[in-house]
């Protein structure tokens, strides 16, 4: 009897789980659907704007701003798509691109605001141009979500790096911080659908699990190495 209440609480427990996440996913795609229509405004109106004849400077940050904007029309769409990637009906639209070019455009977006938060902040690349068969929209979402991260739980004062490089006919990347770092009992839980680390940032709990999926589905994997209090790094491979 013991027994059969047990399996029964277990059984309770996993469905309740189910239903908080899907009502989290249902809230998260009907608030990204809110967010879209604005966004979309606005780069209409940066769009506007850069057609005019502005100084190098204004144009300049502007193309930033534009920049910074779509990103998050990005992780809109990677909400309202997050179904699709929990029921496998993402298709990868692969093509030959250079990997580090498109590293290197996303670690740019990151730069000034490293500058303000007097950040540490590199880029290593070796060599400097590594071609690879992806889709480039779904791996701007893994190095955006990476990077993203990263800044989320380092401090002032601390350093970020980017390293990307060859072995073997691997492609290696890595993340790492001298941030908040990752509990030990925690670390295997991190790409888990709605997970969060308990701080004081507060994030959906799916872009690593989103990050994962896009990840494995190019053939590569990730993981991640971190000592609480010490730092973080993110390590993933490409074929």
């Amino acid at each position: 009897r013991a027994l059969a209440l047990s399996l029964e609480k277990e059984r309770f427990e996993k469905q309740h789980i189910e239903e908080v996440n899907r009502a989290k996913l249902v809230f998260f795609t009907n608030v990204s659907h809110e967010f879209r229509t604005p966004l979309t405004l606005i780069i209409s109106h940066l769009d506007a704007l850069l057609q005019e004849q502005l100084p190098v400077q204004l144009y300049n940050k502007l193309l930033k701003i534009k920049q910074n904007t779509q990103y998050m029309t990005n992780l809109i769409t990677e909400l309202l798509d997050f179904r699709k990637f929990t029921q496998n009906h993402v298709i990868l639209h692969l093509a030959s691109q250079d990997i580090c070019l498109m590293l290197e455009e996303i670690y740019l977006t990151f730069t000034d605001y490293a500058q303000q938060r007097k950040i540490d902040y590199t880029f290593e690349s070796e060599p400097k141009n590594i071609l690879c068969w992806i889709d480039r929209t779904q791996m701007e979402k893994v190095f955006f979500n990476l990077l993203s991260n990263a800044f989320k739980y380092t401090e002032s004062g601390q350093s970020i790096t980017v390293t990307l490089k060859e072995e073997n006919g691997w492609l290696l990347l890595q993340v790492s911080d001298t941030g908040i770092g990752i509990p030990i009992n925690k670390q295997g839980k991190i790409f888990e659908r709605f997970y969060q680390i308990e701080s004081e940032h507060v994030g959906s709990g799916i872009g690593l699990s989103i990050v994962k999926k896009i990840i494995e589905d190019h053939g590569g994997y990730i993981w991640a190495t971190a000592k609480e209090g010490e730092g973080t790094c993110m390590h993933f491979v490409l074929r």
